[in-house]
C-alpha cells in the first residue's frame, strides 16, 4: 500500500487543516493603529521624498507629509470633530491626497474615499450611505461635489489645491499633535466603495487592524530596496492604490511618484 499524504487532502494541494499558508510566513501584528505602522520610521529619513508629483516635480518628503498628517489631525480635534465622524475625499492622486487621508486616520475619524470620475448622482449615493460631515474635493471637481453634498450630511467643502470661494484643506490645520487620538484598533479607519458593476456601489467597512495587517502582508512580496521610487498609476480611493501603493510604499520609505488619472481628458 502506498504511504499516506498527511500534509494534503483528497484535492491535489489542498492541505488537510484547510489552511493554505504563504511560502513567506507568519507576520507578527502589532496592536497599533494605521499611522504608527505607516509613519513608524520618517525619524529615520526625513528629508527622503515621500510623494513626488509627476506632472510638476513638487516633492513632499517624509518630514513634511508626517508634519501635514500632525497638523490636520490637531485641526480636526480643535474643530471638535470626534471618533465616529466620516470625511469624504474625491480627487486624483496629488500629495495632499496623501497627507489628508492618514490626517483623517491620526485624528482617530473615519475617510470616505470617493471615485473622482463619478457623476453627481453616484457621488450622493455614496454620501447618502457613508454619511460624511466633510467633503475635501479639489478644483476639477467641485462643481460635482457641489451638486452632490446639496441638502446631505455634508456641512463643508474644502479644496486640496486652489478654489474660487472655497476653503483650502491646509485652512483647518491646527497645533500638531504627537500621537493619533486613541481609538480601538477595530475602529473603522476607512469605508471604500464597490465598483457597482452588478448595482449600486455598496461601502467595504475596514478597521486599523485591516489596514495595518495588509500592510504587514504586502511588503514582502514588494521587494523593494535602496532608492525605489514606485509610480502610483492606480488611484489612491481605490484599495490597490491605497494600500499597496501609499501605506505600504510609506510604511518601508519609499518614494510614490503620483500620477494623476482620474479627471477631465482622463
Amino acid at each position: 500500500m502506498a504511504a499516506t499524504d498527511t500534509t494534503t487532502g483528497p484535492r491535489s494541494g489542498a492541505p488537510v487543516d484547510g489552511i493554505y499558508r504563504s511560502p513567506l510566513g507568519d507576520n507578527d501584528v502589532p496592536e497599533v493603529l494605521l499611522t504608527e505602522l505607516v509613519l513608524r520610521t520618517v525619524a529615520q529619513m526625513p528629508d527622503k521624498a515621500a510623494l513626488i508629483d509627476a506632472s510638476t516635480g513638487r516633492t513632499l518628503t517624509y518630514a513634511r507629509l508626517d508634519d501635514a498628517v500632525r497638523r490636520l489631525a490637531g485641526g480636526l480635534v480643535e474643530r471638535g470633530t470626534a471618533p465616529g465622524a466620516v470625511i469624504a475625499i474625491m480627487a486624483a492622486n496629488c500629495p495632499e491626497y496623501a497627507s489628508t487621508f492618514l490626517g483623517v486616520a491620526h485624528a482617530g475619524l473615519t475617510v470616505t474615499t470617493i471615485n473622482p470620475s463619478y457623476t453627481a448622482r453616484e457621488v450622493r449615493h455614496q454620501i447618502e450611505t457613508s454619511k460624511p460631515t466633510l467633503m475635501v474635493t479639489a478644483a476639477a471637481f467641485l462643481d460635482v461635489a457641489r451638486t452632490a453634498c446639496a441638502d446631505t450630511t455634508v456641512e463643508e467643502i474644502v479644496c486640496l489645491d486652489e478654489c474660487d470661494d472655497v476653503a483650502c484643506v491646509t485652512d483647518l490645520y491646527g497645533r500638531p499633535i504627537d500621537g493619533p487620538v486613541r481609538v480601538p484598533v477595530d475602529h473603522p479607519v476607512v469605508i471604500p466603495y464597490s465598483s457597482g458593476t452588478t448595482g449600486l456601489s455598496k461601502g467595504v467597512v475596514l478597521t486599523h487592524r485591516n489596514l495595518v495587517v495588509n500592510v504587514l502582508q504586502t511588503i514582502p512580496p514588494l521587494g523593494l530596496v535602496g532608492e525605489d521610487t514606485v509610480i502610483a498609476v492606480l488611484p489612491f480611493f481605490h484599495i490597490y492604490g491605497m494600500q499597496v501603493i501609499m501605506n505600504s510604499t510609506f510604511a518601508v520609505v519609499f518614494a510614490a511618484a503620483c500620477a494623476r488619472t482620474s479627471g477631465p481628458g482622463h
